[in-house]
């Protein structure tokens, strides 16, 4: 099979394409299981918060004209009609010279249009010591209700009130279809009682990686041997993009096997990801398993690393993903390519990552149209703009470059080379 050439930006267009195309059903999920899901229906206020003018503080509600010019040498004296804690309604209004004592988030009583704290004010009980009419000592929340209330401080109309609608209106559309759900977004759900929400179904991923010289952590190496690594940092990349991993297997230099698996787990699967067996050995059986699934191309990407790789849409209509063996190759292919495709395929509004300028703490070169991504720490610590430094060596084997990695710098097509300070786009895989 004859191996195609794409930019980087080709590549991504041809997925994404493909992956739109296959958009993922939603479903209904309780409101506590959404973190991290993709929400299928814009989440509109159908009621204002708060619902009601509410007081901001415990305090007393009166009409601010009777404080106005309350202070501390000349308080004045209101009669406390009754007490509301948060859940109960005034049961008459404030009429002039009153107050009515009020708990935070309690509303306010018709005829209020203030709160003063209770920081601001003393109250005076039946049988309290007051021979000379000076009202004394500060209510608190366990005490009886007070007869009367002695405010020291004007208030203004409004003041120490939440107004109904001051976080939202009614109609307003919070949270837009697309959009991930984070713990903010739960909390405006709750708010708006939602039980459940429409969320995208998570892609099931199948992943077959390839090749005779692997074997599984705590197995013991025979000569030749390495241990298989991509299987789990793929299936730790499916998890942490909102995916689910599905079957994962591993298989031996054998093409026949390898179109059998892909036949048996595309059933189980909406993603197939192959790792290893793409590039241009004698022995890669993925390449030569191509011949058996129609649609499937081997394609040589602008890219490292990452260079040779496959994909296609079976005749099922399941993306696959040939990635390749070397550790680092197959997690940045997944990253910058796998997942944008598994978030469209979930309607995500948003497939990039965030990016930020960094200054490169040494020299680094490139070649002609090819995208690098370099794995690099950034360091803040006399930003901004932020350092990145590269992570050691850039080898497509250097799994520790990606564990010590903090961000991906980005070398784009026409930059051949880059002088250290120079500025860069760093990519947060986070």
């Amino acid at each position: 099979m004859k191996r195609r050439f794409l930019s980087f930006d080709e590549a991504r267009s041809t997925i994404l394409a493909a992956a739109r195309k296959h958009v993922l059903p939603a479903e209904r999920v309780e409101l506590d299981d959404t973190l991290g899901r993709t929400l299928r229906e814009d989440i509109v206020a159908d009621e204002p918060n708060p619902r009601f003018d509410n007081s901001a503080m415990d305090g007393f509600a009166v009409r601010s004209a009777d404080v106005a010019s309350a202070s501390t040498s000349t308080p004045i004296a209101l009669a406390v009609a009754e007490t509301i804690g948060a859940g109960r309604v005034a049961t008459i209004p404030v009429g002039p010279g009153q107050a009515i004592r009020i708990m935070t988030g309690a509303p306010l009583p018709t005829g209020a249009d203030a709160v003063v704290a209770i920081e601001r004010t003393s109250a005076w009980r039946p049988g309290d010591d007051d021979p000379d009419g000076v009202l004394g000592r500060s209510a608190t929340a366990e005490e009886s209700d007070p007869a009367r209330v002695e405010v020291r401080a004007p208030v203004a109309p409004g003041e120490n009130i939440r107004p109904a609608g001051e976080d939202f209106p009614a109609g307003e559309r919070l949270v837009a279809s697309g959009a991930v759900v984070t713990p903010g977004v739960i909390a405006v759900m709750a708010v708006l009682g939602h039980p459940w929400v429409e969320v995208s179904r998570m892609p099931r991923v199948a992943i077959l990686s390839t090749g005779d010289e692997l074997v599984g952590p705590g197995a013991e190496l025979a000569p030749g041997q390495v241990r298989d690594s991509n299987t789990h940092t793929i299936r730790a990349m499916v998890r942490s993009v909102g995916a689910e991993p599905g079957p994962s297997w591993h298989l031996l230099d054998d093409a026949e096997a390898v179109a059998a698996a892909v036949a048996r787990v595309s059933a189980k699967a909406d993603v197939i990801v192959t790792l290893g067996g793409v590039s241009a050995g004698d022995f890669d059986p993925v390449k030569q398993a191509l011949s058996r699934l129609a649609g499937v191309e081997l394609w040589r990407v602008g890219m490292r690393p990452g260079q040779p790789q496959a994909f296609g849409v079976l005749e099922d209509g399941k993306l696959f993903f040939g990635l390749p063996g070397n550790p680092v190759s197959s997690a940045v292919v997944f990253e910058m390519l796998v997942r944008p495709a598994l978030w469209a395929m979930m309607g995500r509004a948003i497939l990039d990552r965030p990016t930020r300028p960094a200054r490169m703490t040494e020299a680094v070169t490139s070649k002609i149209g090819r995208r690098d991504f370099l794995r690099v720490r950034l360091d803040g610590a006399d930003g901004p703009p932020w350092r990145a430094q590269l992570t050691g060596s850039q080898s497509s084997g250097a799994i520790s470059s990606i564990h010590r990695a903090s961000g991906y710098a980005v070398i784009p097509e026409e930059v051949a080379s880059l002088a250290a300070d120079a500025v860069v786009t760093v990519i947060d895989p986070t």
